[in-house]
Parts: C-alpha cells; sequence; structure tokens
C-alpha cells in the first residue's frame, strides 16, 4: 500500500476549495444575472444555467472530496467526471460573456486533472 502523496492531499485541499468556489459563485451568479445579463434574454438563460451548473458540481465535489484522501478510486474518477464537466462549464462561461471566471475555472479543472493522475498518485490509489 502505497503511502499518499503530497500532491494528492493537495489535490484534495484544492479540491474542496474548488467546490466550495463554486458554490459562492454559482449563488453570487443567481443573485446577479440580472445585472450580468443586461436585459438580454438568452445571455440570461446561459448565465442561468452556468449558475446552476456551477451549485450542482460545487456540492458534489465537497462530498467526495474526503475521498480522495482516503485513496478512493471512486471519489477520484468522480471528481475527475466532475471537473471535465467543470472545464466544460468554464468553456460555457467563455461563450457567455464571463471570459475571465471562465479561464480560471478551465485552468483549475486541468490542474486537478492533472494532479489526479501523476505517477505517485496512480501508485496511491490503485494501491487501495
Amino acid at each position: 500500500m502505497a503511502a499518499r502523496p503530497g500532491s494528492v492531499t493537495f489535490v484534495a485541499v484544492l479540491t474542496y476549495i474548488n467546490g466550495i468556489l463554486n458554490i459562492i459563485g454559482g449563488v453570487v451568479i443567481l443573485l446577479t444575472r440580472d445585472q450580468m445579463a443586461a436585459g438580454n434574454s438568452a445571455t440570461l438563460g446561459g448565465i442561468t444555467t452556468a449558475a446552476i451548473i456551477s451549485l450542482l458540481l460545487g456540492i458534489v465535489v465537497v462530498i467526495v472530496a474526503r475521498g480522495l484522501l482516503r485513496g478512493s478510486p471512486g471519489a477520484r474518477a468522480v471528481v475527475t467526471v466532475v471537473m471535465i464537466i467543470d472545464l466544460f462549464n468554464g468553456l460555457f462561461l467563455l461563450f457567455n460573456s464571463q471570459v475571465a471566471g471562465g479561464v480560471i475555472q478551465i485552468l483549475w479543472s486541468l490542474l486537478i486533472i492533472v494532479l489526479l493522475y501523476t505517477r505517485r498518485a496512480n501508485a496511491f490509489f490503485t494501491g487501495r
């Protein structure tokens, strides 16, 4: 059984932060979506959709982040899938006039995915 590498601990912390930020961001966007859309109903729908996706993904990520610390392959798979969805949500934000938020979300998701699949992380998760 491999010892938990620091990168996995770092990813777990990043995953908790990601989940919390997604929840906060989703709430803020929902509360300010009318101002962000500036009367454009098509943009309003896109912004609302992105906010709801952020909220749901944030909740899932916070729930499964603890499993990463225990070396759960299931938690790793769930976080990977959620980060891929989060990545696409970042692209969605890019195309709905939320460029800065979209870029940050994409880069953050890629960082977590890459760190989850390093050689040491693979040994940790397969050793469980």
